[in-house]
């Protein structure tokens, strides 16, 4: 089961990432990541998910 699902990545302006996805619940949300690219801002945002999920599990 999919605990998120990333919407969209977009510049929010220089090294800033707008990072929208949506919740299992059907939430969604956006959370701002510092990157260089989309694809570390992807990296690091599927790194920081990873580590709420594990910090609820415990």
């Amino acid at each position: 089961m999919k605990h998120y699902e990333i919407i969209s990545i977009e510049n929010a302006g220089g090294k800033y990432w707008a990072v929208s996805y949506k919740l299992s619940d059907g939430h969604t949300d956006v959370e701002t990541i510092v990157a260089l690219d989309h694809q570390e801002a992807f990296v690091k945002f599927r790194n920081w998910m990873i580590e709420q999920l594990k910090s609820k599990q415990l």
